[in-house]
């Protein structure tokens, strides 16, 4: 027995060793990144050029999502960068970015603070990034996510939530892209995040 499993080991090696040795051929290996970025539209609303929060360009070669034409807007997205830096996008995501109304506007009816979870919260490229968790019942819930600014003299933000009693199943991502050239922040200047984690009400508090 121990005869016959030898020569079935041996003869699956000369079966897979080929397929491996064989290809030695050199392939063009593309590195991927994500994450939040400014995407500049051309007049058929394809993105021709990519940059991220550290200020760095990337032209586009392949995209097949049609957003608005000649434009600047945050997005989410993932890119895979050839040998020359030129992106390929993956997927794509439109975070909420516009500027906060101010917190004293808003109906007190529109001003639920249902749980939420934070992943990440950084100031990159002008704006206030924020990802979260949000419990879902299934894909197309429909849940209403806002946020305001409290006013000065500190710059905060609040985080609005109704999930409208949807039941807690799996968790989604949302994506906050607030932007902050609006309120004359200067640098280290504090800037503050409110929201309500299932723990309870947070702050974040981020330099500016």
């Amino acid at each position: 027995m121990k005869t016959i499993r030898a020569i079935v080991i041996m003869a699956l090696a000369c079966v897979i060793i080929p397929f491996v040795a064989c290809d030695d051929e050199e392939k063009d290996i593309e590195t991927m990144t994500s994450g939040f970025m400014t995407g500049q539209t051309d007049s058929d609303g394809l993105i021709t050029v990519l940059q991220d929060d550290f200020g760095k360009q990337y032209m586009v070669r392949e995209t097949s999502d049609t957003l608005i034409p000649d434009t600047v807007l945050r997005v989410v997205t993932s890119i895979t960068l050839d040998a020359n830096s030129t992106a390929r996008i993956l997927q794509i995501v439109r975070p909420m970015s516009y500027q906060a109304p101010e917190d004293s506007l808003i109906n007190d009816t529109l001003k639920v603070k249902d749980p939420v979870q934070l992943y990440t919260a950084y100031i990159g490229g002008g704006y206030l990034n924020i990802t979260l968790g949000v419990k879902v019942s299934k894909e197309n819930t429909m849940h209403m996510l806002g946020y305001s600014h409290l006013g000065t003299p500190t710059t905060s933000f609040t985080l609005y939530h109704n999930a409208y009693g949807d039941g807690d199943v799996y968790t989604k991502n949302a994506y906050i892209s607030i932007p902050l050239s609006f309120y004359g922040l200067n640098k280290n200047d504090t800037v503050f995040f409110y929201y309500k984690s299932y723990e309870g009400d947070r702050v974040v508090k981020l330099a500016y």
